[in-house]
């Protein structure tokens, strides 16, 4: 076996342990724990380049759109943290650098894929707390759920293609 499996083993593994943390202590304490994401994040960092050297610095270094789609995860990021202080709570700033350290790990089509996902996930999970408050009748503003674990779908999607044979 190559020393790539071994990589590429090492940071799929980093990445589910961190996937699996957030999600459980984003359901038991609604916010992450700052070394956690501090660790990752450093940790991540490493693979993150080693995936920039080993697609665009084998050869002679073209700046080209791929290469720049690359940082899109990061800027996108920053964006939601950005949005997240200036919402004044309604999105937690946690998310934010949540998917700021899945981008050392993913590419930017994984990343869209799994951002996207979220989105949708949380779109139904909002509807059916709507409607069970509405059932309920309940205050349906104050109610609230966290953010990450609407990621589970595209954390399960990942895990399954790395099973998958490829033609």
């Amino acid at each position: 076996m190559s020393i790539l499996f071994f990589i590429f083993l090492l940071k799929t593994i980093l990445f589910y342990s961190f996937f699996l943390f957030s999600i459980l202590w984003d359901f038991r304490k609604r916010s992450l724990p700052k070394l956690l994401l501090l660790f990752y994040s450093l940790v991540g960092i490493p693979f993150f380049l080693f995936s920039l050297w080993q697609d665009f610095f084998q050869g002679p270094f073209q700046l080209s759109l791929p290469f720049l789609y690359s940082f899109y995860p990061f800027l996108f990021s920053f964006l939601l943290f950005l949005f997240a202080k200036c919402s004044k709570g309604a999105l937690g700033c946690g998310d934010g650098l949540f998917l700021l350290c899945c981008a050392f790990y993913l590419n930017y089509k994984s990343f869209l894929f799994l951002f996207l996902s979220g989105l949708i996930c949380s779109a139904l999970v909002s509807m059916l707390l709507f409607l069970f408050s509405i059932k309920m009748k309940k205050n349906w503003k104050n109610m609230s759920f966290p953010f990450i674990p609407c990621f589970i779908p595209a954390g399960v999607y990942f895990f399954v293609l790395l099973f998958t044979p490829r033609a």
